[in-house]
């Protein structure tokens, strides 16, 4: 598995379910202030588990984690690479 395409895949996501049409979304965007808010987080969270097939446990979520697209896929990959 592969970081960039784990970014790739999530900024896609996010731009194609979660925000107004032509938003941008780059891995470094600020998800809250797009408005994004937990129940986009679940969503974020159940695309990257079901689409790469891993488990993101409650810990690695800090406030920190889940700011950027590129927080998050930098979790899931760590956590890809446990498996």
């Amino acid at each position: 598995m592969d970081l960039k395409i784990i970014e790739s895949e999530l900024c896609n996501f996010i731009k194609e379910n979660l925000v107004a049409e032509n938003i941008d979304i780059l891995p470094e965007t600020d998800l809250a202030v797009l408005g994004l808010d937990s129940f986009s987080l679940i969503e974020i969270v159940l695309f990257l588990e079901r689409k790469f097939e891993i488990e993101l446990p409650d810990e690695v979520l800090t406030t920190e984690n889940v700011r950027t697209a590129k927080n998050i896929s930098a979790c899931a990959f760590a956590e890809s690479q446990k498996n």
